[in-house]
């Protein structure tokens, strides 16, 4: 199944913390308790309780050798901590209270990394500070002498560790997570908790761009976990991503308040399911916010429409995807079709299917004639041949059959299709027009030929697909015209700037001046769209890819493809965009901050190259903002 994450509007908590260091936090009875670590003081520790939204006062429980966790161990949970004396302690937490510290019995040597619960036992994950080995150690309740350790057990292999936390599987297992120090890979591997390990385990590379680890949780299955990670030391932004099946997702994404500049955030869950982001901020504030798990593919059904159902799509914000249908390279076209491959063309990494499951509700679609049938195309001419260079994607079939076997699954969501930069020498427009209705089936298509975008509601929208040709109407045939204009009396109207670019600050200038100048200009049928692409320089589509060889393979040319490639460090479509989409969130929260985009001037479509979940748990966020809630 898929999954996205949905963010909500962050608590605003106006105690400030007593230090800025990080942080762990628990959720336990409608109450989050922070606990972190005080310079010469010892374990600190509060309770914010989410019903009254009030903060107790800073309690110190002991003195400190090591950063506390916490550990949720069947219905009870607990606080460990390192002494001085290196032993382990614990306290149990209950009713926004904390129990008298306790001494782990046989625990002294051991430093205290990380620490989870399954049904019976807790999972401690140690390391020995003068070995460097990592060590798991088990434990469990007895009823008079509180926790007493089972045994513990050396995992080979693992030395020199900064990070490392344990994750309860299934059918007795656990799977572990660890970083070595001054490595930035993130590896795992599982074990059997009453099996000593044998041997070297079986370990995988879960991602290799991994500076800091704040934070490794499961999820609703023992398969899925979501992460919390720093790329590099020169920025203080937090990612986050989802482990699937042992390897780290493409849907990596920012945290969407990270420019508050957190410290290390911690994750813990309710009873309920949803989940607490807590951590101190650099300006020695306490931050929370909460977030849930959601399936995309159904998340105008159960997010959008119960409430805002009666709206429009004025009203919102949805993921809209640029050249959709380029997840794919079927054949290269143009007068020099020898340049063209995988890199300079491809502009997303989900076919049709996959954008539609991971929650993209507008897709941009290019159509030309590919040995006699309609595919989606990327080439800078609206005719193949007139191009310098280009390519065909998916095939026009295919996409209509992944939209209509979509909405049959999901009868209630709705799909936007816009057609542009139509080639009426290989096939007349309006045979393009009975292709599309014929694929999908006129039924299927929204139907209110009279009717404007501010007229739409979403509930009319719900179960239909919109298709818009621009510069063309059909509204016999369901398809409805619309335009790039300044001002436009058409059913759809998309306001966007272009940047035309391959700089990042060219792209942020060009959006931050459209949005400045939006303000009291829009008109009933606009919709604002982010264009947010970085478009390759001439050089760069030329030139790219030197492991890329055409049928006609030419040594001269791919050495000089090489050349260029390392002297100009040139890069694909896919790598730029994924650079523009690493600020995206940052610069539009910026934006919202400082009232440049605001509840009469804000994008309705965040149309982007690779768009994923990513882009769909950002809509999400904003959707439950102010700035969509008037």
């Amino acid at each position: 199944m898929a999954q996205g994450v949905f963010f909500k509007v962050p608590i605003q908590i106006t105690d400030p913390a007593a230090d800025n260091h990080s942080a762990r936090i628990a959720v336990q009875d409608q109450k989050v308790c922070f606990a972190w670590e005080e310079e010469n003081k010892g374990v600190q520790f509060t309770w914010y309780d989410l019903g009254t939204q009030t903060m107790q006062s800073f309690n110190l429980i002991g003195q400190l050798g090591s950063r506390p966790v916490f550990c949720h161990s069947g219905r009870k949970l607990y606080l460990l901590w390192n002494d001085q004396q290196g032993n382990i302690q614990y306290a149990l937490l209950t009713g926004g209270q904390v129990g008298k510290p306790v001494v782990l019995a046989n625990s002294q040597s051991f430093q205290i990394l990380s620490a989870t619960g399954t049904e019976d036992r807790m999972v401690i994950c140690v390391t020995n500070p003068n070995k460097k080995n990592v060590s798991v150690l088990l434990a469990h309740e007895a009823a008079e002498e509180g926790l007493v350790l089972d045994r513990n057990f050396e995992v080979p292999k693992l030395k020199s560790i900064e990070y490392c936390s344990a994750v309860a599987g299934a059918s007795g297992t656990v799977k572990l997570f660890w970083k070595e120090q001054k490595r930035k890979s993130l590896l795992s591997a599982s074990f059997k908790l009453d099996e000593k390990p044998a041997g070297s385990p079986s370990i995988s590379t879960i991602s290799t761009e991994v500076f800091q680890v704040a934070e490794i949780v499961p999820l609703n299955d023992p398969d899925h976990q979501l992460m919390l990670w720093k790329r590099n030391d020169k920025e203080n932004k937090w990612y986050y991503g989802l482990i699937s099946q042992g390897a780290l997702t493409d849907e990596h994404a920012i945290l969407p308040y990270s420019e508050k500049n957190v410290v290390a955030p911690a994750v813990d869950k309710d009873v309920k399911g949803n989940f607490y982001i807590g951590a101190t901020g650099l300006n020695k504030q306490f931050v929370l916010d909460s977030f849930s798990i959601y399936n995309p593919m159904h998340w105008i059904t159960d997010f959008i429409l119960p409430k805002k159902g009666s709206l429009t799509l004025k009203d919102i914000v949805i993921p809209g995807s640029h050249d959709a249908g380029m997840s794919i390279l079927n054949a290269a076209g143009g007068k020099n079709m020898g340049i063209i491959n995988e890199c300079n063309t491809l502009t997303q990494i989900k076919n049709i299917d996959g954008q539609l499951r991971s929650g993209i509700r507008m897709f941009d679609l290019r159509l030309d004639l590919y040995k006699g049938e309609l595919y989606t195309k990327h080439a800078p001419s609206n005719c193949m041949e007139d191009a310098i260079a280009g390519g065909y994607g998916e095939k026009l079939s295919s996409v209509l059959q992944s939209v209509k076997r979509f909405l049959k699954d999901n009868p209630k969501e709705f799909v936007i299709l816009s057609f542009c930069h139509f080639c009426d020498r290989h096939i007349p427009v309006v045979q393009q027009a009975d292709s599309i209705v014929q694929g999908l089936g006129k039924d299927l298509l929204f139907a209110e030929k009279e009717k404007s975008i501010k007229d739409i509601t979403l509930n009319e929208l719900s179960g239909r697909v919109l298709v818009t040709f621009e510069d063309y109407s059909f509204p016999e045939k369901n398809i409805l015209l619309n335009t790039l204009n300044g001002k436009s009396t058409s059913p759809v109207n998309y306001k966007r700037a272009y940047a035309a670019s391959n700089e990042l600050n060219k792209l942020l200038a060009a959006q931050d001046s459209f949005f400045t100048a939006l303000k009291d200009s829009l008109h009933h049928s606009d919709l604002v769209r982010l264009d947010w692409q970085l478009t390759e320089a001439g050089q760069e589509a030329a030139f790219i890819c030197s492991e890329f060889q055409s049928p006609k393979s030419n040594p001269l040319i791919d050495g000089a493809k090489l050349l260029v490639n390392s002297i100009k460090k040139n890069k694909s479509i896919i790598e730029l965009a994924r650079i523009g989409n690493q600020v995206l969130v940052e610069k539009v929260n910026g934006w919202i901050s400082k009232g440049i985009i605001n509840t009469t001037s804000r994008p309705n479509i965040l149309y982007v190259d690779v768009s994923g979940n990513w882009i769909t748990d950002y809509c999400m966020f904003l959707n439950a903002q102010p700035v969509y809630n008037r």
